[in-house]
């Protein structure tokens, strides 16, 4: 049950409080929710869109024949080990399009697998750009998405992303800087790091960290941001940082690190298909059962209680976003739309993330779009600017865009697995 928050507010160093709408479902516990603004984590990071990168963006008129629909793309990870992330985020864009119409168009969304894959990224790209796609939702992961900026780019296609995490995807290192056609709703890594620094070192009152990373660009960026955090706030990380591949269900080698490390906490930053034989190989360890165990938002679904059962009991998780007031409005079409149960909106990771930024694309589409005759001409220059002077009030609170793409304020949440569910941590409980 998703509970009401943003009682509890405790402002970061030099960025802003958001105020965000509150939903609730039953309970009316005060939970804690530390704010963030994702856009200045760096210096670089608030320079903003140039009118070098506008030049290198491609933008085009688009025409929609009379009585045809309008295409939005969508790139998710929908098959393999991510889909219990993926689909989830795909069916709450698409819950967002049901039975609207822009100007007499219907919305279509074309959907194509990125796999969540720097490799995938980019074919899936490929894809939505020959299928004409006016405006793009994704790509979800880090990686896929750093490799297809360009892509979208050299077509002038507007895309925001539900869920790609990564501070440098707003930051490339390029002259022109930061891409004009990439947005994003989520928290930066960076961010949500910091949090889980904090919370390990002030609410569990560790000094020692050993830190656990899946090696694709979300998992290497969060952990090294966790790394920063950890030790500015005066902790160690100790034994060495330990990588791992995707699909590895082996890690007892990593394990038999962490033994000899004696950590106070144990960070991984990756997602739920790993996290979950790590735990349970790590909790099958008797002198291992008590430590604490820290993980990120790509671990935080219900794929991991169901996969590690026991062992996952105890777990610490960090969530970007909250509950605005449209949250209630996306919970039912999301369950109208998959044929399930509101209460389903509540473990959709990234699911509210993706229903904005579909209702985000829309209303830019409705609001630059020229109907002539029954065509209605879409200036893609003209959408982009539309996105980035947006404001808008939607499942994750308001959503609203800084100078270079990036969301211009969040919250980051706390989790605890108890008795098999995830339950949110109050101020200064652990």
């Amino acid at each position: 049950m998703r509970k009401t928050w943003l009682k509890w507010f405790v402002p970061l160093a030099g960025l802003t409080v958001l105020s965000l709408g509150v939903a609730s479902c039953g309970d009316d516990d005060s939970t804690a929710t530390k704010t963030a603004t994702g856009t200045a984590t760096t210096a670089a990071a608030t320079a903003g869109f140039t009118d070098a990168g506008y030049k290198t963006a491609k933008f085009q008129t688009v025409t929609v024949d009379s009585g045809a629909t309008i295409k939005i793309g969508i790139s998710s990870g929908i098959s393999g080990d991510v889909k219990g992330l993926g689909v989830p985020i795909a069916d709450s864009a698409k819950a967002a399009g049901e039975g609207v119409t822009v100007k007499g168009h219907k919305i279509e969304f074309v959907t194509e697998d990125d796999l969540c894959t720097p490799e995938g990224g980019p074919a899936a790209a490929d894809r939505l750009i020959k299928a004409k796609v006016v405006a793009v939702v994704g790509p979800i992961c880090s990686g896929g998405t750093r490799a297809s900026l360009k892509a979208y780019d050299d077509a002038g296609i507007v895309h925001i992303s539900p869920s790609a995490t990564a501070g440098d995807l707003t930051t490339p290192v390029r002259a022109e800087g930061p891409y004009v056609t990439f947005f994003r709703v989520p928290v930066l890594n960076a961010d949500e790091a910091r949090e889980q620094a904090n919370f390990a070192y002030d609410t569990l009152k560790a000094k020692k960290a050993f830190v656990v990373f899946d090696t694709d660009d979300y998992g290497k960026d969060l952990s090294a941001q966790f790394q920063v955090s950890f030790k500015a706030k005066g902790g160690a990380i100790v034994g060495s940082p330990t990588g791992y591949e995707k699909k590895q269900t082996d890690f007892k080698s990593i394990i038999a690190n962490i033994k000899a490390a004696k950590p106070d906490v144990i960070y991984q930053a990756g997602f739920y298909a790993e996290a979950t034989p790590f735990l349970q190989q790590l909790r099958a360890e008797g002198d291992l059962k008590s430590i604490p165990y820290i993980g990120g938002d790509g671990i935080k679904n219900d794929e991991l209680i169901s996969g590690a059962k026991d062992a996952a009991e105890g777990a610490y998780l960090a969530l970007p976003g909250a509950t605005g007031s449209e949250f209630a409005n996306y919970a039912k079409k999301y369950a109208a739309f998959t044929k399930g149960k509101e209460s389903d909106a509540e473990t959709a990771t990234f699911g509210p993330e993706a229903y904005d930024a579909a209702t985000i694309l829309i209303k830019a589409i409705e609001s630059v779009g020229v109907d002539a005759g029954g065509k209605l001409t879409i200036d893609q220059k003209a959408l982009q600017q539309a996105v980035l002077k947006s404001t808008t009030a939607g499942a994750t609170g308001e959503v609203k865009f800084g100078p270079n793409g990036n969301r211009a304020g969040a919250v980051v949440r706390l989790f605890k697995i108890v008795s098999g569910k995830y339950v949110q941590l109050k101020a200064g409980e652990k």
